[in-house]
């Protein structure tokens, strides 16, 4: 869990791909469907992280999250990936494989 802009910075400033799932426990779909990109981020041995967007409105209005769920990717602080509001597992595959073949 990421809990203040600090962390999240210099997360997205690291070296290695960075998943960033922006959600809200409120939400059934942002609750169903993290767990499905979790398995999916970590049967690619990436970073994933979370961030409450009820607990922590600061940071999802800095990465301009204005409804949930969201997913943003970043490598060395460039952002390279960003689905809000409808995330496609099949494209966030695709788009993932052409990032790797990219950066290989």
């Amino acid at each position: 869990m990421i809990n203040n802009i600090e962390d999240l910075n210099i997360i997205k400033d690291l070296e290695a791909l960075s998943f960033i799932y922006f959600k809200n426990d409120k939400c059934s779909v942002c609750v169903s469907l993290m767990p499905q990109i979790q398995r999916l981020v970590n049967s690619w041995n990436e970073n994933f992280y979370v961030v409450d967007c009820f607990d922590n409105p600061e940071i999802a209005a800095q990465n301009l999250i204005m409804t949930v769920p969201a997913l943003k990717v970043f490598y060395a602080g460039q952002e390279l990936i960003s689905m809000i509001r409808f995330v496609d597992l099949a494209k966030l595959q695709s788009e993932y494989n052409r990032i790797k073949k990219l950066l290989d």
